[in-house]
């Protein structure tokens, strides 16, 4: 447009000097249009300048890297990330360096991936990932220029890097755990099949030990008959040839021999008697008849039927407690309970020793204490108490016979009560049996203290 203007005027100024005049103004002369154009080409100039240096200033800014290839390969301009990601020095990096010699003059990559062409990069362009000494990632981007140079963009990458490690360690991880779970599943699978088979033989050793223990049940029943009607016989017929009903024995020695047999036919009928009364228990046919009665009559019986071996073993029996005790209980079973209790006790305490029962009531229970002065018993066998058949083996009770029974059939009862048995015990000290029964709201009465000896 200035090159037009300028010839239009110049086309003016010679038809005006043909004519023999000016047309114009001398500062609109060839000369003045001359300074015009320098001035105007100087102001285009500072322009680009300007407008170069604005974007030169953008490409430093850039968070990735730059630079700018010619045709020859050689370095046009970078900026200071692309210097800072290669470990380049500003004094010996110059433009027109060999791609080549820039590249030597900086850290050497630790490895090169190319990646496969994208759909939307423009033709020639390439894409790859470069592994720095340092650990970091660099992704880079490589397109040509019109001029048929090259523009090379690099982006950091490390985090994304470290992120997808992280991702495929987790997924490893992950690949693991699935594969420690089935694994579990699948012992699962067979505990759960050897749990199966074991419920299948409990329930056939179940049903095999039920019908064991009703065959015993039913077996003991029928034999019961059997032996206690003989029994009956056997310790009649000696008493009746220890009382001399049809005369008195010539011969000592059959008298000895009449009470050896009616003690022992005594002693047998207890033990068939503890015998069924256990397997009834353990088989629950085991019944208790409640009913109000003075606990203290039960004791005067059972002092009574003891007290002819306690003389013979020159053992005093003392009772402390109310004279009268109430309470809702089955007699037999509570007959049979400190009946139980004073023959063991009885039974291990040496002569001239001591057994006391001891009765205390309080608002919520009544206890039922069997004392004596004993042998005792050693702290780790006292669990043993209270089991069918157990006994304690020392000197002193392999003298001594008896099943273990008592008590256990005690212990059962108490239990069927409602109640607690337990047993402390010292060496050569003494044995302390404490049968605990709970007491029902209509029973919570005050009893009169009296103590008797």
């Amino acid at each position: 447009m200035v090159r037009a203007l300028f010839a239009r005027r110049l086309a003016v100024k010679r038809t005006a000097e043909g004519n023999g005049g000016s047309l114009f103004h001398k500062k609109f002369s060839i000369g003045g249009w001359s300074g015009l154009y320098h001035r105007i080409k100087t102001r285009l100039g500072s322009i680009a300048a300007y407008e170069a240096d604005r974007l030169a200033s953008a490409v430093e800014a850039l968070p990735d890297s730059f630079a700018l290839w010619d045709k020859q390969n050689n370095l046009v301009s970078c900026n200071a990330r692309f210097r800072e990601f290669y470990g380049l020095r500003d004094a010996r990096l110059k433009p027109g360096m060999s791609r080549r010699s820039v590249m030597r003059m900086g850290a050497q990559p630790v490895r090169t991936t190319v990646i496969e062409k994208s759909p939307n990069l423009q033709p020639g362009s390439t894409s790859f990932e470069i592994l720095m000494p340092d650990g970091r990632w660099l992704h880079v981007n490589e397109s040509p220029t019109r001029e048929g140079g090259l523009v090379s963009v690099g982006t950091d990458i490390t985090v994304l890097k470290k992120s997808a490690q992280k991702i495929r360690e987790n997924e490893k991880e992950l690949r693991i755990s699935v594969s420690e779970l089935r694994e579990s599943r699948r012992e699962l699978e067979r505990q759960k099949q050897i749990l199966v088979e074991l419920s299948e033989k409990y329930a056939t050793e179940k049903n095999r030990a039920e019908a064991a223990n009703h065959a015993k049940s039913e077996f003991l029943a029928n034999i019961s008959h059997e032996l206690r009607t003989p029994l009956n016989a056997v310790i009649g017929f000696s008493e009746i040839m220890q009382h001399g009903l049809f005369g008195n024995m010539t011969i000592e020695k059959y008298a000895e021999y009449s009470r050896d047999i009616h003690d022992s036919g005594r002693f047998l009928l207890e033990v068939i008697n503890d015998i069924l009364d256990m397997s009834r228990i353990e088989a629950g046919k085991m019944d208790l008849h409640l009913e109000t009665g003075d606990i203290c009559e039960i004791f005067n019986e059972c002092i009574r039927l003891v007290s002819g071996v306690a003389k013979s073993k020159k053992i005093n029996l003392v009772y402390q407690g109310p004279k009268q005790l109430s309470h809702r209980l089955d007699r037999r079973s509570l007959k049979q309970i400190v009946l139980n209790l004073l023959s063991n006790a009885i039974k291990f305490t040496p002569e001239e020793g001591q057994v006391t029962i001891i009765a205390e009531q309080d608002s919520d229970s009544i206890s039922i204490t069997i004392e004596d002065t004993g042998i005792g018993i050693p702290t780790n066998e006292i669990s043993k108490l209270g089991r069918p058949f157990e006994q304690i083996e020392n000197q002193f009770t392999k003298s001594h016979s008896g099943t273990g029974l008592g008590l256990a059939i005690s212990r059962s009862l108490v239990e069927m009560h409602g109640g607690q048995l337990v047993i402390t015990s010292r060496i050569n000290e003494g044995t302390r049996v404490t049968c605990n029964f709970p007491v029902a709201k209509s029973d919570k009465k005050q009893p009169a203290d009296c103590n008797a000896a």
